[in-house]
Formats: structure tokens, sequence, C-alpha cells
């Protein structure tokens, strides 16, 4: 599974070898639940955005190398990044941090919630998935059942276990 952190600075160039800017951040397109490519900034204060498409991706090196890019305004993580995400009942489960989605097919898979500095410390961060989500203006709706679902990402409480199996 790849993050956001896993494309964000790396450096973009075309066929040709010129250096276009790095990835800033990546497009999404949430009614099919994938991501469609990724926001190239420029290393010029002169020059605007471009986006480039996952089919315009020749490679996903260290260097990532394109055929095409485009200026369209499209949907980007940053816009849902920091949005809450609510239940039903419309109860704070937490708010968006980052991105799930597969190696191959760039489908997202889920997202992955802070719910406060000391609550991800102590329980680690929630994952929800993809599919149970509906994006809104303002939020995005949890229509879930599994609620009480909880990852735990704390190497303390691995330790705790392994210490209780010798006990």
């Amino acid at each position: 599974m790849y993050r956001t952190r896993d494309f964000i600075f790396k450096d973009v160039v075309n066929l040709s070898g010129n250096l276009l800017g790095f990835i800033s951040d990546i497009i999404l397109n949430f009614s099919d639940k994938r991501v469609q490519g990724f926001v190239v900034t420029p290393n010029s204060l002169f020059k605007k955005s471009l986006n480039i498409f996952l089919e315009d991706v020749v490679s996903f090196a260290s260097i990532v190398v394109v055929t095409d890019t485009n200026r369209r305004k499209l949907l980007q993580f940053s816009n849902i990044k920091g949005m809450n995400v609510v239940n039903k009942k419309g109860y704070l489960i937490g708010i968006v941090e980052d991105i799930l989605f597969h190696k191959s097919t760039f489908s997202i898979k889920a997202l992955i919630l802070s719910v406060g500095f000391i609550n991800n410390f102590i329980d680690g961060k929630k994952i929800l998935l993809i599919d149970d989500l509906i994006l809104g203006e303002k939020n995005l709706l949890y229509r879930g059942e599994s609620e009480n679902l909880k990852f735990s990402n704390s190497p303390y409480k691995l330790l705790d276990l392994k210490e209780k199996g010798k006990a």
C-alpha cells in the first residue's frame, strides 16, 4: 500500500530530462475511489502548478518521468486533509490525516484518521475503509457499522502482550 508521503517531494521530469518540479499533492477521484494523478509544483516562483495523470507517467523510480501535463482544477488530497469525519448521528469520529491506496491499481482503500494527539499516542490512529465514506462539502460521513473497529500501531502494546505470554 502507498500513502501520500511515498510521493510528496519526488522530482518530476519530462521525457527530454527537463525538471518540471516536485510532487506536492495527489489528485483524487472520490466517486471512482481512485488516485488519478499528482500535482507538480515548479521550482520557479513565476510558474503555476501542473497536473500529471497516471496514464502519463512512464516511471515511478526516485524521479518520476512523465509524457504530458495539464492545468485543470481537480480534487486534491489537500482539499480533504483536515476534514472532520462524522457518523450518522453527527458525532465526530476523527480528522482526515492520510490516505492508503493500492500499489499497482492506485485504487483508494482507506483513510487514516487522527483522533487527537494523546489518543493517537495511546490507542493509535483509526483507519476507515473508503467504501464506508461519503464526501460532503464540509465533512465526510461515515456510514459503516463497525465504529468499534480500531487499528493500533503502538509498540508498547506489542511488548505488553509478549510479557503477558511469558507469565
